[in-house]
């Protein structure tokens, strides 16, 4: 398990915040709130490290770009085409 730090736990508290797969940079928007030097490279490798360890999934639609979520049981997704949300 990864060590725990504020970015980590930043990304982690977007992800249950959204209840909903996240694309980076609204994972990036809302978790600069509380660290605001946060940057998308940063977002990138913890997410990485957060997949690892199976804490967060991988959310993968067809010619979309990947969302990512809190790891649970299998369920499906739908994506609206309207507001781009899943």
């Amino acid at each position: 398990m990864p060590r725990s730090t504020k970015q980590r736990t930043a990304i982690a508290e977007a992800l249950r915040r959204a209840a909903r797969p996240l694309l980076p940079p609204e994972i990036l928007s809302d978790a600069q709130q509380s660290v605001p030097n946060l940057n998308l490279a940063t977002i990138y490798r913890n997410l990485n490290l957060l997949i690892q360890d199976q804490l967060v999934a991988a959310v993968h639609l067809p010619g979309q770009p990947t969302r990512f979520e809190i790891a649970s049981h299998h369920h499906h997704h739908f994506h609206c085409r309207e507001c781009d949300k899943v």
